[in-house]
């Protein structure tokens, strides 16, 4: 098809003009139909100190998309009657003793993430040690109630997997999708035997504030897994088999059947609304929904694990899907949708849709809605507005605010100065939606010449702010700050922003202002009127005395 090679050419393009905004040295991204992959574009490296270029047949981790497979394996279960999917999973796994006060958990609920446990701190390689503290925290709402995206949710489907089978979740998804598809480059676990064969995984060089463009990248550490959650392997040409399958609604090649086409339809029903991210639902394992940009529907699902991240997208209407795959992080979802609409376009027999520019970071909509003097107990700032460019004065220092263009809302802005850079600045608005203040790390500022009243936070609570330090790659790193009377929690981790701590009778603290959540932080080992450790989820963090 003639088309098709300019659409790939176009979709390199679109690759290429985002790269700089990535924190990634490399990335391959393909293109399938339910027979064949299409195209399959590459740029930059799998490993930048060797210069190895990205490959169609390079190896990557694909995150959580890994969880779609589990689904797949648990209704292969269900349909042979094996496995009840609304039976509790404490009956199934007598020596979880998950906390239930809102009803039984099931394994319906923990595939469609309803069941209210929280998403878990990967601060442990094993599925059974991270699971007990589940068993110390009642989850924060009734079974089904709501969606809430929970990693040690479907830690708990593959162990219930393995429970039912007597196999590994590794022996199962080779033996049920990898080797009927003929997925023979892709590896159900991550371990170090993988390294020998895999892209090179990489991350911002500093892991204590926020990423931006002119942070060099360095090899991120290395974390084995292999529980359900996010264990394999792949790259894009596997993946483009397993998305085939998808596309053929669970028939695999020679009319092999992964799922019935009843199963199927239960994987794929949209059982529940993600309310962060409407219009989208979740059914077992995927997003489903029509995009309002073009109207079309999709089932996807992306993926991220320490050095990696990845996207699955699936045009159902059209037949076609798109994998990318890439060694850091950085948006996906606008190349791929590029993909999907060039190639479509291509079987039209239309030209492929212009290469669309990446956005400009420094380029900021109703910039002259942020501007104005800001003033906080100690000192004030000047946020000055330049046409589309926004400028944050501290003192002497003058810098040009960014956007964090992979996903944070547009109240939130990157500040790339090495003095200024730990922490975004965040501006608040009132009813009217008029900017009224803003808030950098502990300080907060209200717009006007009138300083800034911050009334201190109870003093029981002065051991704990303070800067915390952990071995977990996902989350190495934590700071409790005293603004406006109450305790915050900023991790560079945390994709929702500056957390309040709230107080709970058991004498720790919520974290987040939703009343349904369950991630707790708690403080201990008081030394000299500074506590000396926090345990965020079950994961202890050590006081850090560096700044």
């Amino acid at each position: 098809m003639a088309g098709l090679s300019e659409a790939f050419e176009r979709t390199g393009v679109v690759l290429e003009r985002r790269m700089p905004l990535m924190h990634a040295p490399g990335a391959a991204l393909a293109v399938t139909d339910d027979d064949e992959t299409l195209g399959v574009v590459v740029r930059g490296f799998a490993d930048a100190a060797s210069s190895t270029p990205v490959r169609p047949e390079t190896r990557f981790q694909i995150g959580s998309i890994s969880k779609s497979f589990a689904a797949i394996v648990a209704v292969q279960e269900n349909e042979a009657g094996r496995l009840d999917l609304h039976e509790p999973v404490n009956d199934l796994l007598p020596w979880l003793e998950l906390r239930q006060p809102f009803g039984s958990i099931s394994m319906h609920h923990l595939l469609t993430h309803t069941s209210g446990l929280a998403i878990g701190t990967e601060h442990t390689g094993d599925a059974i040690v991270a699971l007990r503290r589940r068993a110390e925290v009642d989850p924060g709402f009734a079974p089904g109630e709501r969606f809430s995206y929970s990693n040690d949710g479907y830690k708990i489907v593959g162990l219930v997997l393995e429970h039912v089978t007597s196999r590994s979740i590794a022996e199962l998804l080779r033996e049920r999708i990898l080797d009927p598809l003929g997925m023979a480059r892709t590896s159900p676990w991550i371990t170090s035997r993988e390294r020998l064969d895999l892209a090179t995984g990489y991350a911002p060089v500093f892991d204590d504030r926020p990423a931006h463009r002119e942070h060099p990248l360095v090899p991120a550490p290395w974390v084995d897994s292999t529980s359900a959650d996010g264990s394999i392997v792949s790259n894009v040409l596997d993946m483009g088999a397993y998305v085939r399958m998808l596309i053929r609604r669970g028939e695999g090649p020679g009319g092999v059947r992964i799922l019935s086409d009843e199963g199927f339809h239960r994987l794929i029903t949209p059982y529940v609304l993600d309310q962060d991210s409407v219009p989208w639902h979740y059914a077992y394992g995927f997003w489903v929904g029509t995009d309002p940009a073009d109207g079309r529907r999709y089932l996807w699902h992306s993926g991220g694990m320490v050095g990696f991240t990845a996207l699955l997208r699936v045009d159902v209407d059209a037949g076609l899907g798109a994998v990318m795959l890439v060694n850091g992080s950085g948006n996906r979802s606008a190349t791929t949708t590029y993909a999907l609409a060039a190639v479509r376009a291509a079987i039209a027999g239309s030209p492929p849709p212009a290469p669309v520019d990446a956005p400009d970071p420094l380029r900021i909509e109703a910039a002259e809605a942020f501007a104005g003097r800001y003033t906080g107990v100690d000192r004030a700032i000047e946020i000055r507005a330049d046409g589309s460019g926004l400028f944050l004065r501290d003192g002497d220092i003058e810098v040009a605010m960014e956007l964090d263009t992979d996903a944070l809302p547009t109240d939130a802005f990157l500040v790339p100065h090495t003095e200024l850079d730990r922490f975004y600045v965040r501006f608040e608005r009132d009813a009217t939606g008029t900017v009224v203040a803003a808030t950098h790390g502990p300080d907060r500022f209200v717009r006007g010449d009138v300083p800034s009243e911050e009334p201190p936070p109870p003093q029981e609570w002065a051991p704990f702010p303070g800067h915390y330090r952990s071995m977990n790659p996902w989350s190495p790193d934590l700071r409790v700050v005293a603004r406006g009377g109450a305790l915050w929690l900023l991790a560079p981790s945390e994709p929702d922003g500056d957390l309040e701590l709230r107080p709970h009778p058991d004498g720790d603290f919520v974290v987040g202002p939703e009343p349904w959540r369950t991630v707790r932080i708690t403080f201990d080992t008081v030394v000299e009127g500074r506590a000396s450790r926090a345990v965020f989820d079950g994961a202890p963090y050590a006081r850090s005395f560096l700044p």
